[in-house]
């Protein structure tokens, strides 16, 4: 076995060069199967049965747990190595949309110039095709794989991972790991990069307000609204109640149970390097952010405090003649998303019970989908190895380590087994319209991907 200390990531990343067209073939496996989360129960199950070929073409024991619709793969290659690396990927995509704006069929993989496009391609498909590959690039540079590999992939994570728990539950042996990378790893050289060391919990709520039993055959009068009760009104007294001008959630006993932010998470926002200011406000052409919060009260607003958001508020007269009337019902969609020690059991019970204090019995409250929030300490030895992987390939553009990001998933079942991080380039998301038509990646991307995996394996191996 060659000496590990003489493979440096610029060596890697040249053994990963000239083998475009095998990882973009496995790609398009991928690509070729509509795996839309629930909609397309055959979709996901034929793209899973595909990953598990191609993880045994790869040397990889392969197995499958069972979740109607969209079975879990998980795969391992023991190779008696001291250190374990384990992936988390999803093979399960959003819905194409609109094919009208797609300039080509969304479930064939099209390369055009630098770019390769698919629904997928960016969200989670060509990461899974990168960490299958980095391994087999880090076997051939030093003979042998340096660490034990292990993936979990599964096929509802754009759905609400529901059978995600019940795996983790069974299978917590299968997830005690020395690193676990989220997502894949990507890394392109003099962009900026993140290290982030966990995920906000979210959980979603719909709230309903209906009118008396006569409200159910129709809309009534408007001249009647000195006497009949608005549903939309309600609605809205009830949310008013929820959160102030200031951002500050209101909901009785919720503050209690969010826990401080760690000296060391506020230090690393402190060394963020970043501008996500300005960055925010090019993203979204905004004069300004909420509250006009800048630099690390912005970031610690971001990433370790909780937010409450309205995500639909639908009532009554939406059309485009003038209707005079109470609407029979309205109804309101929220999210939370979480940080330590809320949970979306805490949540759920806080809302009903702060609601129903302030006389608002009237108002149905339904949880539908909800995850726990999860992280790694940003001092954890892996963090620290990843961190500083990312600033050499990121160099001279800085590289920064997050403790959480505002997005959410599933990680709190991985985190619990092994520490985690989602190693991020800046780079790797402009312009690849993930969630949206015409999702691609580019090509070179996917090479730097492989090699930052390759590289990351080799120092787990002798941190």
């Amino acid at each position: 076995m060659k000496d590990r200390s003489d493979s440096k990531y610029k060596d890697i990343l040249a053994s990963s060069s000239g083998n475009e067209s095998a990882y973009l073939s496995a790609l398009g496996r991928l690509v070729k199967h509509p795996s839309v989360a629930i909609r397309e129960p055959k979709g996901t199950v034929e793209c899973a049965r595909e990953l598990e070929d191609m993880l045994r073409e790869h040397g990889y024991e392969v197995m499958e747990y069972p979740i109607e619709g969209a079975p879990l793969v998980y795969a391992e290659r023991g190779v008696g190595a001291k250190k374990t690396l384990l992936f988390y990927h999803h093979y399960d995509i959003q819905p194409e949309g609109d094919l009208a704006l797609w300039e080509s069929s969304p479930w064939k993989l099209d390369v055009r110039g630098d770019r390769a496009y698919g629904r997928g391609t960016s969200d989670d498909k060509a990461p899974i095709v990168s960490s299958i590959f980095a391994m087999d690039v880090i076997e051939k540079l030093l003979g042998e794989l340096p660490v034990n590999v292990r993936f979990v992939v599964e096929g509802e994570e754009e759905a609400g991972s529901m059978g995600l728990p019940a795996f983790a539950r069974k299978h917590a042996d299968f997830l005690k790991a020395d690193g676990c990378v989220w997502e894949g790893a990507s890394g392109i050289p003099g962009s900026p990069a993140e290290v982030i060391c966990g995920m906000k919990g979210d959980v979603y709520f719909e709230l309903t307000s209906a009118g008396p039993p006569a409200f159910a055959r129709t809309d009534v009068h408007s001249g009647e609204a000195a006497a009949v009760p608005n549903p939309a009104w309600r609605l809205v007294w009830a949310l008013s109640t929820l959160k102030d001008e200031n951002e500050n959630i209101l909901i009785d006993g919720f503050n209690d149970l969010v826990k401080p932010p760690a000296q060391e998470d506020l230090k690393v926002l402190k060394d963020y390097k970043g501008d996500i200011v300005q960055r925010l406000k090019s993203d979204y052409s905004l004069n300004r952010l909420v509250l006009d919060r800048s630099g690390v009260d912005l970031l610690t607003a971001l990433y370790l405090r909780p937010v409450l958001s309205i995500c639909g508020l639908t009532s009554g007269d939406q059309g485009t003649s003038d209707m005079t009337i109470i609407p029979s019902k309205a109804r309101a969609k929220l999210d939370f998303r979480l940080v330590p020690d809320l949970t979306t059991e805490s949540v759920h019970r806080l809302l009903k019970a702060h609601l129903e204090k302030r006389g608002f019995t009237d108002i149905n409250v339904r949880m539908t989908t909800g995850y726990n929030p999860g992280k790694t300490p940003v001092s954890h030895p892996f963090v620290k190895m990843v961190h500083e992987l990312a600033q050499e390939v990121s160099s001279p553009a800085p590289s920064s380590i997050v403790p959480m990001c505002g997005g959410s998933g599933p990680a709190y079942l991985f985190t619990a087994h092994a520490p985690m991080c989602m190693p991020l380039s800046y780079a790797d998301i402009e312009g690849t319209n993930y969630h949206a038509p015409n999702e691609n990646i580019t090509i070179e991307s996917i090479r730097y991907s492989i090699a930052y995996n390759a590289t990351l394996a080799q120092r787990l191996a002798d941190l």
